[in-house]
């Protein structure tokens, strides 16, 4: 692992020496260099970029993405759409089946504002329940095997059963890229979408957008463009984590969240324990390359080995006593920012408090 400058961890330190541990901070200037490179990396590739803000669940950081030249917002749950509709988006894409009448209802009030509005589905019998203007975002299963129908002759099965006007196009999430070669997931992703989009299409059904997304596939955009796709939806990219600097998808100089922890035990010569745990850091599983729930800015011999809900026990050598503190880069930031109320931004002016208002479940 390389260890970073110590310029993020500094300004972090500073910023809350006064405040009670744990605090999530975000070093703003990383921030906006990370979507500027996606920005770039999207239009280089003659694709449009929908960025998944479930990561940072922010309107100030949902309004920056609309700056840098994204054509909408991915949201995971109705909360977040309607938080980044009050933000301004007007093009929202719902990446979740709204199932239930009570999301029918929310789904209804949103799509009454005038947005862009598109859901995710991969049964058309909840598509004729939809309000009027909603399209459908059919979701193809291209290798994670969550939600989805297998690419091809099973989802032009099953998209034909779509009510008429209510396709926009076909999506996909090359989640097994956390657990397969990276190359091969953005392929399969691509190659999915493209079978399926191909077999629709002689059948006489229209299909518009093709859209892939994925942090650890997004630098095989261009190869993914020239296959026919035509937008992505990255989302942890924004603040980077331990999972992408293990998987090679970004640099640990690229990470931009961060927690900052207090050392509250040393019981034994190396083994300290931190006041951030689980309802402070990412507790999601680990990618196989990661070794830890996430690194310690300035020391890269010790290991997050366990996490407990206010506790995450520390392995190795380093010259800490109780009181001292860290800054710690967690193994997964989207459900990391999740757990904070806000985010205290540094690196760009003064320290100020950005509120994480989508924050939720629903």
């Amino acid at each position: 692992m390389l260890d970073t400058s110590a310029g993020f961890a500094a300004q972090a330190l500073a910023a809350t020496a006064d405040l009670t541990t744990p605090v999530a901070v975000v070093e703003e200037t990383v921030l906006e260099r990370n979507l500027a490179r996606m920005a770039t990396l999207a239009r280089d590739s003659g694709l449009k970029l929908r960025p998944h803000a479930k990561t940072h669940k922010s309107p100030f950081i949902a309004r920056r993405q609309l700056e840098h030249g994204a054509v909408g917002l991915t949201a995971a749950t109705l909360h977040e759409a309607e938080v980044f509709a009050d933000a301004g988006a007007g093009d929202i894409f719902i990446a979740h089946p709204p199932v239930g009448a009570a999301k029918r209802r929310r789904l209804a009030e949103l799509a009454g504002r005038g947005l862009r509005l598109a859901v995710a589905m991969d049964d058309a019998e909840l598509a004729r329940d939809l309000p009027a203007g909603v399209e459908v975002m059919w979701e193809v299963d291209t290798g994670l095997h969550r939600v989805g129908t297998a690419p091809g002759e099973a989802t032009a099965r099953a998209v034909a059963g779509l009510p008429e006007g209510r396709l926009r196009g076909l999506f996909t999430h090359a989640g097994q890229s956390y657990a397969v070669e990276r190359a091969l997931a953005a392929r399969q992703e691509w190659e999915g979408l493209a079978e399926s989009a191909a077999r629709l299409r002689a059948d006489g059904i229209e299909v518009g957008e093709l859209s892939v997304g994925s942090s650890p596939t997004a630098a095989w955009a261009a190869e993914a463009a020239a296959g026919g796709i035509t937008e992505m939806r990255p989302g942890t990219y924004v603040f980077g984590d331990a999972n992408q600097v293990a998987l090679g998808a970004q640099q640990l100089e690229d990470c931009a969240l961060g927690v900052v922890a207090t050392v509250v035990a040393t019981p034994e010569r190396e083994r300290r324990v931190l006041d951030c745990g689980t309802k402070s850091i990412s507790a999601d599983s680990r990618v196989q390359a990661l070794a830890g729930w996430g690194f310690v800015l300035g020391h890269p011999d010790l290991r997050i080995e366990r996490l407990n809900e206010e506790h995450a026990v520390v392995l190795g050598e380093a010259d800490l006593k109780v009181g001292d503190r860290v800054v710690v880069i967690p193994s997964h930031a989207c459900t990391s920012a999740n757990l904070h109320p806000a985010l205290l931004f540094v690196g760009a002016g003064e320290p100020r408090w950005e509120p994480v208002v989508a924050r939720g479940w629903n």
